[in-house]
């Protein structure tokens, strides 16, 4: 009798510094004020999975020295993990497992002796509601705001999307990229993006709809559009501080 309840209430302890720990995750000797990003789950019923990736000459303190393949951050319905990349770590978190909004960070950027963190958001190869972001809610630099990526893609893509004569409209539906109906009163239902998308798609999502990130980083099916290019170049960020947050919605 003694004997089971000492296990159930071992078990019970062990279930709860098991839900402690996964709020935790990267590198585990970590150094207080280095780099970080929170992960935050807004969702009420879905797990957020991030591929993450490094880069090849991130150093030994860095999550995924050396490159090669990393065990994904998951962050559970209504979860806020602190994940914790390690000193002079370059990379990327892309959402949905590799298949959303991806972004990428360099906590190696001191120039000319002020520290600074590179960010950014791509949507070459998939598309989500996720934003990244200086931490703490400071939303402005230099006058600018500051959040990478998209809290409602759908929701910004409609926001345009009337702007377009219904000829138009039909050729992004006739791509399969957009789904929805044209006229002045047209709605898009679905929207979606990957690297063999057409230009007319990533014209609009970049350059119509103004999405918050790189849609494609310049060029589309191998042609160099300077208008996109130019737009691509608004997407960069940096900031001073080693503490960011991905939100996903």
């Amino acid at each position: 009798m003694h004997s089971f309840a000492f296990f159930a209430a071992v078990a019970v302890l062990f279930s709860f510094f098991s839900v402690v720990l996964a709020d935790t995750q990267g590198v585990a000797n970590f150094s207080p004020g280095g780099p970080l990003i929170n992960l935050v789950n807004t969702s009420p019923t879905e797990t957020h999975v991030y591929k993450v990736e490094g880069n090849a000459d991130n150093p030994p303190s860095a999550y995924g020295a050396g490159g090669g393949s990393l065990p994904a951050a998951t962050v559970l319905p209504g979860q806020t993990v602190k994940f914790h990349l390690g000193q002079g770590f370059i990379g990327a978190l892309t959402a949905k497992n590799g298949e959303g909004s991806r972004f990428e960070v360099n906590f190696r950027g001191d120039s000319l002796g002020e520290y600074k963190t590179w960010y950014n958001s791509d949507m070459q190869f998939g598309m989500s509601n996720t934003t990244l972001g200086p931490a703490h809610g400071d939303k402005q630099i230099n006058g600018k705001e500051s959040l990478a990526g998209e809290q409602d893609c759908l929701a910004k893509a409609n926001s345009a999307w009337t702007a377009l004569d219904a000829g138009s409209q039909q050729e992004l539906l006739d791509t399969g990229y957009l789904e929805g109906t044209t006229g002045e009163d047209g709605v898009l239902s679905s929207v979606h993006m990957d690297k063999q998308a057409d230009e007319k798609v990533v014209d609009f999502f970049q350059n119509v709809a103004e999405f918050n990130a790189y849609v494609h980083s310049g060029s589309v099916m191998g042609k160099e559009t300077s208008k996109t290019g130019a737009a691509a170049d608004r997407f960069s960020w940096s900031v001073k501080t080693k503490e960011l947050t991905i939100t996903g919605y």
